[in-house]
């Protein structure tokens, strides 16, 4: 599938058509160079890219992995809005990968993700955690109910530190624990409407607090033109080691892939690609 854009319309003008078998532009001294020519020199390159790429790939294959992972034990930790007078929201992204410790069960985990109040369904703030210990008791467990958070790492939030042992969270009073389910994608390259598109590591929540989840997972595909006038410093002229916000250059086309899920029955894949299946049923 080649990509959905049309770029044959003002001002790229590209008026590729690969029935025409154009190969090659051929430039002359004496002619002005052309931008509808540059662009379709692109074109035929790509043209034959597709070409080659669908003869060995489907669409959504993976070239590069990229592997995909369910994870149905995603122990989600639901906090109170504030700890010592401080509301958790102005750290709550600082303490991912962080390592804390239960006060009492003395249970460590390690906290992977985290939701804020408005993204939650149960409008609290809740930390998604790998338990890497049991209890006191030697029971493989997971936080109380109420208990205080420790960390065991030292981290930054705008000028203040908070340093190893001090505590940062507490647990709400009632039913502060559970088991949601993610799914993660880690790096790799998918082959996508005739190019090799670069698709960054990212976890999704399917159920925040429950692990029966029914969807269909997969990259959400949207193709863009990023405009050099829109104060991008990436598309400016740098020809002197910095941006020259004076000499804007040409707009680019891209094509970017994200990790979503949809529901088991949406089978509206035009801009989808599923990667993963997940369908629990409870009896």
């Amino acid at each position: 599938m080649s990509q959905k854009t049309d770029l044959n319309i003002s001002p790229y003008f590209d008026d590729f058509d690969r029935s025409k078998n154009f190969y090659r532009v051929l430039f002359k001294p004496g002619f002005p160079v052309q931008s509808r020519e540059l662009i379709t020199l692109q074109s035929i390159l790509q043209n034959q890219i597709e070409l080659f790429g669908s003869h060995f790939f489907k669409e959504g294959s993976i070239v590069i992995p990229g592997n995909t992972t369910y994870d149905p034990n995603y122990y989600a930790v639901q906090i109170n809005d504030s700890h010592l007078g401080i509301d958790i929201g102005v750290y709550l992204n600082n303490l991912i990968g962080k390592k804390i410790k239960g006060q009492n069960s003395q249970i460590t985990a390690i906290v992977k993700n985290v939701l804020t109040k408005n993204q939650s369904s149960k409008e609290n703030y809740t930390l998604y955690v790998k338990y890497l210990t049991s209890d006191v008791n030697f029971n493989v467990s997971q936080f109380t109910d109420g208990e205080t958070l420790i960390s065991l790492d030292t981290f930054n939030y705008g000028n203040t530190t908070i340093n190893s042992g001090q505590t940062i969270a507490s647990l709400i009073n009632r039913n502060a624990t559970s088991v949601g389910s993610a799914v993660s994608i880690s790096k790799g390259v998918y082959y996508i409407r005739g190019s090799f598109v670069t698709v960054n590591d990212e976890t999704i929540i399917l159920d925040q607090y429950t692990n029966t989840p029914s969807y269909r997972v997969g990259l959400q595909i949207q193709e863009s033109i990023e405009f050099a006038s829109d104060s991008n410093p990436d598309l400016y002229d740098n020809a002197r080691g910095f941006a020259n916000y004076s000499a804007p250059g040409a707009d680019r086309l891209k094509i970017s892939a994200s990790l979503t899920a949809k529901s088991i029955d949406d089978f509206n894949d035009q801009n989808f690609i599923e990667v993963l299946r997940v369908s629990i049923f409870i009896n």
